[in-house]
């Protein structure tokens, strides 16, 4: 941006973190104004900024411009519109301003010249922290926007559970006497046969059985009613696992539908007594039908978590087994050592005296190792032992996590005690059931982004939106592209055209699917200046843009019609002038019937030298009103006298004779009768002449003769 030359004297240009530093040495007050490129620096105080140097500050005060986009220690200011002054003393940031309110500004100013003359303490940051001003901001953003996004949620979940309320109700009401079990992933689809002989008694049907893998999703929904829900640990082992789904039609004369499925996973659990057969000639216990399953996995470790480690029965006679053969290995290892050492003590003396003849052998020896002069090079390098063991310690790995072991026992069959959440289970696992009576979910709406571009583009963006209107199902004007920040201006183009105050920060956003289409490749041509890193980004981008309410107005005013950006070229159309008065020019209307072929104004032109009322409808079918037709065939001198003032009657033939170009030659015969005024008598004669004359066919062969 061009600047006076006051201008660069007063403050200085910083675009590089080294000309940020450098400018940081200097001492004094040193005021910052930090702007993004595409915003530039604010101008309007700048006249205020040279009378506070020149008035107060002289060599104590020093003005820069920086810019965001460029320097490291400031790139959290980047894309902010609002003018921001940032305060440094001794190479640490003071204080912030944001605004273009000039009086403020000039009293921040003069305080902290004051404070800065006066060498007070007070807290200083990094260039690079968060001042005061800009952490309560940050809290204030931060606590809006979670308290949006808890509104958000809750007013899903409370939609949500709507639906599933109003679902579960008719099916209830349709299915009075049906009940689902879930079988764990323990009991497979070939023990059906096991799993049916105690409901017969029980008068228990089953309609449809189904093995279907299920997620914690679907649990999700089944548990939204449920007052004997599984257990998180149990949903979570059972996520992605296969489990057998019974679909059953129970009696009414058995009971109540919980009760009875209650009584048959009873039947299904319980031990049996078997009675005395040939290898047991007493009664004796024979397992369940089906089990419960025990699964032992390990977890991590969170911080500061405390837990007791979970000890089965099992496990605790099997750790006293092995504490029980410790200790008696310990007490046998004790027994062996003391007889060991008796049998020591008798041979000390001996070793004693071995250990002296020894001793004097050594002592000989050393005075001549001592003397040797010897050269020993055993291959070792120093350096490649220090690189080897710095190796090892790179090839450490890091310490492994903190686990501990956790244990889950999932039931073998699992029946809902209430009957919501039966239909909850129909719902999610036997959909096909509820097709009489139901209508189906509406189909899932498609992964989408957000894609915000400058606003002035709107029209040629517009072009391509309106070919895959599917694909964008919503756009709008925001004062921004930060999902979050941005206000709305307008959710229709047409509004937006009009507006008098709009600014180059405007953006235009769309909320695009990402389906199999080139939707997106074609409005990357457009240069986007924000776009959702992903799927489950742009549905949180999407949310802060635009809510489950909003909708776009594709409403074209009354008063305006949009036109193209680039128009088609189309044929020239007559258009209506206006003439002065007394002019007998053809007018629209009039030209409209030039088109009526040659040969009928020729057939035409007879009737009117009769002067019978046939002509008066005719005249009035050219454009004249019916009572000058009628004073024309009643007053012939009076037409023929027009005629002779050079003005043309407004007949049928002469108009096509106007519109058509006209014959290379004319005979003088053809000629003669618009020259020359005809007598009264001869107005009829004169004016069929004329008639003839002005058709194209027969004048060529006069002009060849």
């Amino acid at each position: 941006m061009a600047r006076k030359g006051g201008a660069q004297q007063l403050q200085t240009e910083i675009k590089t973190d080294d000309e940020l530093e450098k400018f940081l040495t200097r001492s004094g007050l040193l005021i910052l104004e930090v702007y993004s490129e595409w915003c530039g620096p604010c101008l309007g105080l700048l006249g205020t900024l040279r009378r506070v140097k020149l008035e107060m500050g002289g060599d104590n005060l020093h003005l820069a411009t920086c810019r965001a986009d460029t320097i490291t220690s400031l790139k959290r200011f980047y894309k902010k519109s609002e003018p921001t002054w940032l305060f440094v003393t001794n190479g640490r940031a003071v204080n912030l301003f944001l605004g273009a309110d000039a009086p403020k500004l000039v009293d921040v100013i003069v305080k902290e010249l004051e404070k800065a003359s006066l060498n007070i303490s007070r807290p200083t940051y990094n260039i690079s922290d968060l001042q005061p001003i800009e952490a309560e901001a940050l809290r204030i953003k931060t606590e809006a926007l979670q308290k949006a996004e808890r509104a958000e949620f809750e007013k899903k979940e409370k939609k949500r559970l709507d639906y599933l309320m109003r679902c579960t109700d008719v099916i209830m009401e349709n299915l009075p006497d049906i009940g689902v079990t879930v079988f764990g992933p323990q009991v497979s689809r070939d023990m059906f046969k096991k799993l049916s002989e105690p409901a017969e008694h029980l008068k228990m049907q089953c309609k449809d059985r189904k093995y279907l893998e299920v997620s914690t999703a679907d649990f999700d929904i089944v548990n939204f009613a449920c007052k004997n829900p599984l257990s998180p640990d149990i949903i979570e082992q059972l996520n992605g696992k296969e489990l057998l789904m019974c679909f059953w039609k129970i009696d009414e004369s058995a009971g109540a539908i919980t009760n009875v499925l209650a009584q048959y996973a009873h039947e299904l659990t319980k031990e049996r007594v078997a009675p005395p057969d040939d290898e047991i000639n007493v009664p004796h216990p024979i397992p369940p039908i089906i089990a419960p399953l025990k699964i032992k996995f390990e977890v991590e470790v969170e911080d500061g978590e405390v837990w007791v480690e979970e000890v089965s029965s099992e496990e605790e006679a099997r750790k006293a087994a092995e504490q029980r053969k410790l200790a008696e290995k310990k007490s046998v290892t004790q027994l062996h050592d003391e007889t060991r050492g008796k049998d020591q003590d008798g041979a000390e003396d001996i070793d004693e005296e071995e250990g002296t003849e020894e001793e004097e052998v050594v002592q000989t020896a050393q005075p001549a190792a001592a003397t040797m002069d010897f050269d020993i090079d055993m291959g070792l390098d120093v350096d490649a032992v220090v690189s080897e063991e710095e190796m090892v310690e790179e090839e450490e790995e890091p310490p492994k996590p903190l686990t501990r072991t956790k244990r889950v026992k999932i039931p073998p069959i699992w029946v809902a005690n209430n009957r919501r959440t039966h239909a909850a289970l129909i719902l999610v696992f036997f959909r096909g059931q509820t097709g009489g009576f139901l209508p189906p979910d509406p189909p899932p709406e498609p992964p989408h982004i957000v894609m915000a571009f400058e606003a002035n583009k709107r029209d040629d963006i517009m072009e391509v939106v309106d070919g895959v209107r599917e694909d964008v199902p919503q756009y709008g004007f925001f004062t921004n592209d930060t999902p979050g920040e941005a206000k709305l201006i307008t959710n229709s183009i047409y509004k937006y055209d009009e507006l008098k105050d709009s600014t180059p920060n405007d953006r235009f956003v769309l909320k695009v699917n990402k389906v199999q289409s080139y939707t997106m490749l074609s409005l990357v041509q457009f240069e986007p200046t924000y776009c959702s890193n992903d799927v489950k980004v742009g549905r949180t981008d999407a949310l802060k843009f635009f809510p489950e309410d909003y909708k776009v107005d594709e409403e074209i005013p009354a008063d305006e019609k949009r036109t193209p950006k680039k128009k088609k070229k189309t044929p020239a159309t007559v258009e209506p002038v206006e003439e002065p008065a007394g002019s007998r020019k053809p007018s629209l209307d009039q030209s409209k019937s030039a088109e009526v072929p040659a040969e009928a104004a020729t057939e035409e032109a007879p009737k009117a030298s009769e002067g019978q009322e046939p002509q008066a409808e005719a005249a009035t079918a050219e454009g004249q009103p019916p009572t000058e037709a009628a004073a024309a065939v009643a007053d012939p001198a009076a037409a023929a006298a027009t005629e002779g003032e050079g003005e043309a009657a407004p007949v049928a033939g002469e108009a096509v004779a106007a519109e058509q170009p006209p014959p290379k030659e004319e005979t003088p015969a053809a000629a003669e009768p618009a020259a020359e005024a005809p007598a009264a008598d001869t107005a009829a004669p004169a004016a069929e002449e004329a008639s003839t004359a002005a058709a194209p066919a027969p004048a060529e062969p006069v002009a060849a003769e």
